[in-house]
């Protein structure tokens, strides 16, 4: 049998391109428009995806003109789209950072009791001294303090799941005293189904991919060229054995924004109508600085970006800015690029610049997703929708049909859970694969999470 994309779709209101708002195709009457994220879901469910998911960063987004600068709590909007939908996963963003494990334990065991096994966390080390403001930090910790706290957070909250109650067996209760955490007790909810959620993560630095590594079930990624997107998948893979674990159960999403048009010229102009509504007005150049945590404003806006003038421990601006930073310095170093373009193409690129752009009629989309498939980059797609309900309608209308025409994507749901969907049977503790879910522990912290 010919191995099978899985498909996940990046859910916003309007879309991830930061112009998608102004399209007047856009209903920008209710914030936030549940409607909105409804109708998405929906059509994702129709294309047989395996998940939607929420991005989230708990901080006012200053300095951009953005889509709209109030958010829902992602765990919240799960609750609402599993209502809305049968079998597709809902995929939620939580920061290891700024929460506390038992809670995030309890109301992560609840909503996938509730809604059958369809829920997935998305673990992120939240970074930026103004995320750290909002809950009463002078600043952020520093890059491999938040990483060894990711460790023991998932650490906590996975064997707090494997100890949790079922029908037949009591609650064990957990001792852990760790470097950030002390916990003692159960939880009052029984365990999830499969024995946990599914764990997602984003991770592209050394401590990132170790984390995603060592954790994830699922790992959304990047890749500007299918070389750097191959580089990152085997190095997953084998890091994931390093850990004990079998690799082919790690999937790895690799992100394609596509513009779809009925015509290679109708994408093109997609793609530039929503760039122009974005880039109005902007301080474009002044978004990079704050990528590149520099001020640019004394330099010559058409000349080149002054690289040996610029920090490069990057903490960036939000939970992927250590890449993001990164990723610009590299285009600047590789490409003949202003700083005015490069700024151009930092701010109406948005998530488009942290993962391949596909611009054209639907049987080329299908044609760049199967070539970096089959090239060995990734184990499926996260749909980043650059305006969500013309892309997604326009997706799973004319591109999903030539997939699955091609045996290369699901024509029907086989499983209940996301777990199933990723052809999971069951789920124990993948930082600690000695012990099963359900099975006792010491409760205490291993070396490499107290490290």
């Amino acid at each position: 049998m010919t191995r099978q994309m899985h498909l996940s779709l990046n859910l916003t209101e309007y879309g991830r391109h930061d112009g998608a708002w102004r399209d007047p195709a856009a209903d920008t009457s209710r914030i936030p428009n549940l409607a909105a994220y409804v109708h998405a879901v929906q059509w994702a469910e129709k294309g047989c995806f395996d998940q939607a998911f929420f991005a989230d960063t708990p901080v006012h987004p200053w300095g951009r003109v953005l889509i709209s600068p109030s958010r829902v709590d992602p765990l919240e909007m799960a609750a609402v789209l599993t209502e809305a939908t049968e079998r597709i996963g809902i995929i939620t963003t939580v920061s290891t950072t700024y929460n506390e494990p038992f809670d995030v334990a309890r109301r992560g065991a609840a909503l996938s009791l509730l809604c059958g096994g369809r829920l997935g966390l998305n673990y992120v080390a939240s970074s930026g001294d103004h995320v750290a403001r909002n809950f009463g930090h002078p600043g952020q910790l520093p890059h491999d303090e938040r990483y060894v706290r990711s460790n023991e957070f998932l650490e906590v909250v996975t064997d707090l799941w494997a100890r949790a109650a079922t029908p037949t067996e009591p609650a064990e209760p957990l001792a852990h005293h760790g470097a950030f955490f002390d916990v003692e007790g159960s939880l009052d909810v029984h365990r999830p189904p499969l024995g946990r959620p599914i764990i997602v993560q984003a991770g592209s630095s050394e401590e990132g991919r170790d984390l995603a590594a060592r954790w994830a079930d699922a790992i959304y990624a990047a890749g500007s060229t299918i070389p750097r997107a191959q580089e990152f998948y085997a190095d997953i893979k084998r890091r994931a054995a390093d850990h004990g674990r079998d690799p082919d159960t790690v999937k790895v999403m690799l992100g394609i924004c596509p513009f779809l048009g009925e015509t290679q010229e109708e994408a093109e102009a997609l793609h530039a109508r929503l760039d122009g509504y974005h880039a109005e007005g902007a301080d474009t150049i002044g978004f990079l600085g704050t990528i590149l945590e520099a001020d640019l404003s004394a330099y010559d806006p058409d000349g080149p970006l002054p690289l040996d003038e610029l920090p490069e421990d990057l903490a960036g601006i939000d939970a992927a800015g250590s890449s993001m930073g990164k990723l610009f310095r590299r285009m600047a170093a590789e490409e003949e690029i202003t700083i005015r373009q490069l700024a151009h193409r930092a701010y109406v690129g948005g998530l488009g610049n942290m993962q391949f752009v596909a611009t054209g009629t639907p049987e080329h989309v299908a044609d760049v997703m199967q070539e970096w498939f089959e090239a060995g980059t990734c184990d499926g797609f996260s749909l980043v929708a650059p305006s969500i309900g013309q892309t997604i309608e326009a997706f799973v209308t004319h591109v999903v049909p030539i997939l699955q025409e091609r045996g290369l994507m699901r024509t029907g749901y086989e499983a209940d859970t996301l777990a199933g969907h990723f052809g999971l049977e069951t789920l124990g503790v993948p930082g600690t694969p000695s012990r099963a879910a359900g099975t006792g522990g010491t409760g205490g912290t291993d070396d490499e999470a107290a490290a």
